[in-house]
């Protein structure tokens, strides 16, 4: 091979590198597009109660803020990627999912609640993961019909090489998705004590095929971690009615005292 052809193909794996590790690079702001979903938790038999929803802390581990990995592991989305901070994200979620079901009405002053109701966002996150073996197969075939094309000739180590890159950028790999939301919620009375106060964890996994330079982030939170916040909210809601439907319930009265049979007499 000339020196010409080893500088066309080593052009070609720094742009094949560069591809891959800007896989996604430019794309548009990721959305959290929510999907209604109406489940009647309704209190029978009693007042609605007024909730405010008060705070959502971000208490996210610095990993998901940053975001990290190009090849094997990617954890996203990064906070500069999502168009609105998750924090406004889950509040919004979160008020969507109470107003559908009926388990309360939100009021939009705390000072008009019988209790308010606080957030610390634990995990907001996806991650794609894919094995080393699967990057070295792609490369193995795409090498084996880009020497196949070459037909033997001198150009047979230049078209396996450019063939072995395209490999590894176009094969769909099998990638693990895993998405998972984790929410603490704290409700607190009009005096400002606890009343309760529960964490629950919502997770997601799909395996699927990817190609290797492929960042669908948004069609993964779309798919996955919408289903995730879901996922917790559902476990934190089924709490939440039990514990409001148990103070709901009138204070019976006190037993009638017995009269004193020792008076009587």
């Amino acid at each position: 091979m000339t020196s010409n052809e080893r500088i066309r193909v080593a052009a070609l794996a720094a742009m094949a590198a560069v591809l891959m590790a800007c896989g996604g690079c430019g794309s548009q702001r990721i959305t959290f597009i929510y999907p209604n979903e109406a489940v009647n938790l309704s209190l029978i038999g009693s007042r609605t109660p007024t909730i405010y929803i008060d705070t959502v802390t971000d208490m996210r581990p610095s990993v998901q803020r940053a975001g990290e990995g190009h090849f094997l592991k990617i954890t996203f989305p990064k906070d500069h990627a999502w168009e609105a901070p998750a924090t406004t994200i889950y509040a919004e979620a979160l008020a969507q999912d109470l107003e559908q079901t009926g388990l309360v009405e939100l009021v939009p002053l705390a000072g008009q609640a019988d209790y308010r109701l606080s957030a610390d966002l634990l995990s907001l996150t996806c991650t794609l993961q894919r094995s080393a073996t699967s990057y070295v197969v792609t490369g193995l075939i795409g090498g084996a019909v880009g020497a196949f094309l070459g037909g033997g000739s001198g150009n047979s180590v230049k078209t396996g090489v450019a063939g072995a890159l395209a490999g590894m950028m176009a094969i769909p790999v099998p990638t693990n998705n895993h998405a998972e939301a984790e929410v603490r919620l704290t409700l607190r009375d009009r005096s400002g004590e606890i009343v309760w106060q529960k964490t629950c964890l919502g997770e997601v996994e799909q395996r699927s095929y990817i190609t290797p330079t492929a960042r669908q982030d948004q069609e993964l939170v779309n798919r996955n971690l919408t289903r995730a916040v879901k996922r917790a909210d559902a476990c934190l809601f089924g709490q939440l009615r039990q514990v409001l439907g148990d103070r709901s319930k009138p204070t019976p009265a006190p037993a009638p005292a017995k009269p004193d049979s020792t008076a009587a007499k």
